[in-house]
């Protein structure tokens, strides 16, 4: 009877384990993009924040975490010497910058990939500031635009 008793153990712990063993499941993923015109800027050395989010932020699912991050940025063209571009990222609600790349020179029309703000919520912004030395002010935009891809997870 004891040997009896182990056997139907052991098989309801077999079955009890092949129950809950997980099953593969895949993630649902996302992403969003905005475009937009810089600002202007009025002095050798001033710069020129732009913010860039998904509106409404509600569109994004509440728990999607970034898994990518791709900003196309392309200078003024205002004969300037010089200019850097810095990357940052926000949490939702926050007006402060969390995460932020080194300035980065550019001198045409750059993409720059990031990894850094991976994890992060979705529902954040990204901000990208322009800084320009040399060349004639006030310097504006153009029709030239930045344009920010988030890609997540959720």
């Amino acid at each position: 009877m004891n040997r009896n008793i182990r056997v139907t153990a052991v098989l309801v712990g077999a079955v009890a384990s092949a129950a809950v063993a997980p099953s593969p499941a895949s993630a649902a993923t996302g992403s969003w993009t905005v475009s937009q015109s810089k600002y202007n800027i009025y002095l050798d050395g001033g710069y020129a924040t732009m913010y860039f989010s998904k509106s409404p932020q509600s569109a994004v699912p509440s728990n999607a975490l970034i898994t990518g991050t791709s900003v196309l940025v392309t200078p003024y063209p205002n004969g300037r010497t010089s200019e850097t571009v810095r990357v940052c990222y926000r949490q939702q609600y926050s007006t402060t910058e969390i995460l932020c790349t080194e300035p980065q020179e550019i001198t045409g029309a750059t993409t720059i990939t990031l990894s850094q703000f991976n994890g992060q919520s979705a529902r954040g912004s990204v901000t990208v500031r322009h800084t320009l030395y040399g060349g004639t002010y006030p310097a504006t935009g153009g029709t030239a635009q930045d344009t920010v891809t988030v890609s997540y997870q959720y």
